[in-house]
């Protein structure tokens, strides 16, 4: 099962990042709602193992420069391939177009 499947347009994850929700852990992600998610600057994370070891209520911590998800209660950690150098940086510029309008002022 894919998170996201069926939604095409970037308003669920604009949905879900406006109640502050700042990452996303799951199973797996439709494509175009991955897509959509770091369009927008969410962070999304596929580990079907760390989803299968949270619990509701789990404190979560993401080490995504060196792809490390950490449950705060249990001390387990889960590996995950790092994000991309330039992904990160569209997170961190809260959204491609944000990421595009500071590319362009550098330039």
């Amino acid at each position: 099962m894919e998170f996201g499947c069926g939604s095409s347009r970037e308003h669920a994850p604009i949905a879900i990042k406006a109640s502050g929700i700042s990452c996303i852990i799951a199973k797996s992600f439709a494509r175009i709602f991955y897509r959509n998610a770091i369009n927008i600057g969410l962070a999304i994370i596929e580990s079907k193992e760390a989803v299968e070891a949270f619990e509701a209520g789990d404190e979560v911590s993401v080490d995504f420069e060196n792809g490390v998800i950490a449950n705060l209660r249990t001390n387990q950690s889960f590996n995950t391939p790092p994000f991309p150098p330039f992904i990160q940086e569209i997170i961190s510029a809260n959204g491609y177009l944000n990421w595009i309008a500071k590319r362009d002022k550098k330039a």
